[in-house]
């Protein structure tokens, strides 16, 4: 999946998978990314004035809305997708800088 700029984010409380009326709700409340981190971060960083970005790691697609239940060898194969992907733009980042 490409990198997206831009987006709603809707956090829940973790660690745990969401519900499928919980994200049917942050559905219709417009989130377009729904996880359990950067919050938050993101509102102290708004309140200080402070730049603030977000490099978000999506491992699971919609829990609760799937067919079966999501494996966790699903997400742990996920989770090391993006991580290779992150490090790939950190490094790009630090050359640039």
């Amino acid at each position: 999946m490409p990198a997206a700029d831009g987006g709603t984010y809707g956090t829940t409380q973790g660690p745990r998978l969401e519900t499928k009326a919980e994200i049917a709700r942050m559905e219709r409340d417009g989130c377009d990314l729904v996880g359990m981190t950067g919050m938050p971060e993101a509102a102290l960083a708004r309140e200080l004035g402070l730049r603030y970005a977000t490099l978000a790691f999506v491992v699971n697609w919609a829990a609760g809305k799937g067919a079966g239940v999501i494996a966790m060898s699903e997400i742990e194969a996920h989770l090391a997708y993006c991580t290779g992907q992150v490090e790939a733009i950190l490094t790009a980042l630090a050359k640039d800088a």
